[in-house]
């Protein structure tokens, strides 16, 4: 009965693990769609900023608009479909790891070399995609606003504040695939003396 659950219930880590994976790429593929479409993408533009080009009268209480770009170049569209698909591929990235992850510690075997190896994966792809992501962005946006004849502040790419909890979750796997590694290596260094 023990081996079946323990079989169950690694089952269900890969089909969560599948199923969020199929959602990331679900998800990029109508991005990409709407990106790629006769009505361009969705930009989300400052009122501010917005105000001249769309017309907004000044007492506007407006903080944000949501605007379509469809002057959008293949440059623009370009740097708004790498973005999404930078962020779809560390999606995939990152459910893989987890699911070796937790099949190790399923079997028993948690500090083996895969689930370290898995936990730094997973440190290091959100890493990567905290600090490219709003580059990538960034530079899909500002094609977008200049195609509409909006003012882009280039330094809004450099905000990482909304990104934060991803990067510490990336600090954190890091201790704890360093962590692992101790634990490996003091397993290798009592495995003769029990």
């Amino acid at each position: 009965m023990a081996a079946g659950t323990r079989t169950t219930g690694a089952l269900d880590l890969v089909v969560y693990g599948v199923a969020a994976s199929l959602a990331a790429l679900a998800v990029a593929v109508f991005r990409i769609t709407e990106i790629l479409g006769p009505e361009g993408p969705a930009v989300t533009v400052g009122a501010d900023a917005a105000s001249a080009a769309l017309g907004l009268s000044v007492g506007t209480t407006v903080d944000t608009v949501s605007v379509r770009a469809p002057d959008l170049g293949v440059g623009g569209r370009s740097w708004m479909i790498a973005a999404v698909l930078l962020v779809a591929v560390a999606s995939v990235v990152v459910a893989a790891a987890l699911m070796r992850v937790a099949l190790a510690v399923r079997r028993g075997r948690v500090f083996a070399g895969g689930a370290t190896h898995a936990l730094a994966v997973i440190a290091g792809t959100l890493t990567a995609a905290v600090f490219a992501w709003p580059i990538v962005d960034g530079m899909g946006r500002q094609h977008a606003m200049q195609s509409l004849g909006i003012r882009f502040e280039t330094l809004s790419m450099l905000d990482l504040l909304p990104l934060l909890p991803i990067l510490l979750v990336a600090v954190a796997a890091a201790v704890l695939a360093s962590a692992f590694a101790q634990g490996e290596r003091l397993q290798r260094d009592t495995k003769g003396l029990v």
